[in-house]
């Protein structure tokens, strides 16, 4: 049985040699591919004849709407801090609250994070200048959407921002994952090995959700998929502890693998990944 695929697209050497240092050691049941663009990742899936279950994606990169860049002088940087609001803003005139601890507190984080506001208001004017920002992941999560429009697609980002959410959420992200972080690239690799397990559970759900929502809405012609699809529903742990279940989703798998019809809205290299999830994620072979 081929193992289930999972692709990594991010524009960052240092991002996908973290990755396969880290993450791909981990979890040896699973086939990685690493590029740096989509068709870069295209290319490697056609010549290796693969489908994907999941694609992480990297949110921030090279928009290509500016050729020359370079970081801002120091001193005008700084100018524009100092023009974001101290403290003050924050703590001036709370006193008129203090009958309501509740509405004091609430007034005091909604100044707070006007001056937290303001510093993301810089950090994005800054991404534009260097030509760096969300267009990139959103392009690559839009080109997924295109060309494998059942597989689950995730962001996985270190200076993705709420706003990004949103218009995440317009597209139809499977979900959104914050890179480790680190002052140095040691911190972050450190950071990333504490973090690995609980990543690839999370990125594991989001791909198990997906599968149990395409196969309730299949058109197959017989209840296999509804069946498979009421298993992925249920808890892991008590299903991989249970023969008898394993020994239904083997059966289950059978027959969808040998029953293939043209009734069906899920490609057969579709089927084909489900299936090779399915037998990764109960270990059954």
């Amino acid at each position: 049985m081929k193992k289930p695929v999972y692709c990594f697209i991010d524009d960052s050497p240092f991002e996908l040699k973290l990755f396969r240092d880290i993450i791909e050691t981990r979890f040896p049941g699973i086939h990685f591919i690493y590029a740096g663009t989509c068709t870069e990742c295209d290319d490697q899936l056609n010549d290796l004849k693969l489908y994907p279950s999941l694609f992480i994606l990297d949110l921030y990169g090279r928009e290509g709407l500016q050729e020359n860049v370079s970081i801002p002088q120091k001193e005008l940087l700084e100018a524009q801090i100092n023009k974001i609001p101290d403290l003050n803003i924050a703590y001036d005139g709370l006193e008129k609250y203090n009958y309501n601890n509740n509405l004091q507190a609430n007034e005091f984080l909604k100044r707070l994070f006007s001056i937290l506001n303001e510093w993301r208001n810089l950090f994005s004017e800054q991404c534009v200048s260097l030509d760096q920002g969300s267009r990139f992941g959103v392009n690559n999560l839009l080109h997924v959407r295109q060309n494998y429009p059942s597989v689950t697609a995730v962001m996985y980002t270190r200076k993705g921002l709420f706003t990004d959410a949103v218009t995440l959420s317009r597209h139809n992200c499977d979900g959104i994952f914050i890179k480790p972080p680190g002052a140095t690239d040691e911190d972050i690799y450190g950071e990333t090995e504490k973090q690995a397990e609980s990543l690839m559970n999370n990125w594991n759900e989001c791909v198990r959700n997906n599968y149990c929502l395409s196969l309730q809405k299949s058109n197959f012609h017989d209840k296999t998929p509804h069946k498979l699809a009421e298993v992925l529903s249920r808890n892991k742990h008590q299903i991989v502890t249970d023969e008898e279940e394993r020994e239904r989703i083997s059966t289950l798998l059978y027959s969808l693998q040998t029953a293939l019809s043209t009734d069906t809205n899920i490609s057969t290299p579709g089927i084909n990944a489900l299936i090779q999830w399915v037998t990764f994620f109960y270990s059954l072979s």
